[in-house]
C-alpha cells in the first residue's frame, strides 16, 4: 500500500475587514485586497491533520489571485 504524506499550506478567508482600494503590484489593477490566513499542516492523503507553527496573515488580489504577506509594524 502506498501512503502519501507531507506538508501543505492551507489558505482560508480571514475575519479582518478589507482595506482601501490599492494598486496590485502584480497585475496593476486597482482593487480591494481580500484578507486571508495561511497555515501549514502535516497531511496524509492530502487531508490536513496537524497544524505546524502559527498562521500567517496574507492579502490576496481578487483579479490575479497574487498573494502578499502582511507584516506587523
Amino acid at each position: 500500500m502506498i501512503i502519501f504524506f507531507g506538508t501543505r499550506q492551507v489558505v482560508r478567508d480571514d475575519d479582518r475587514a478589507g482595506g482601501d482600494v490599492q494598486q496590485c503590484p502584480s497585475c496593476g489593477q486597482y482593487v480591494v485586497f481580500k484578507p486571508r490566513r495561511a497555515q501549514s499542516y502535516i497531511h496524509i492523503f492530502w487531508i490536513p491533520l496537524i497544524p505546524m507553527g502559527k498562521s500567517q496573515g496574507l492579502i490576496e488580489c481578487p483579479q490575479c489571485r497574487a498573494r502578499f504577506a502582511v507584516y506587523a509594524s
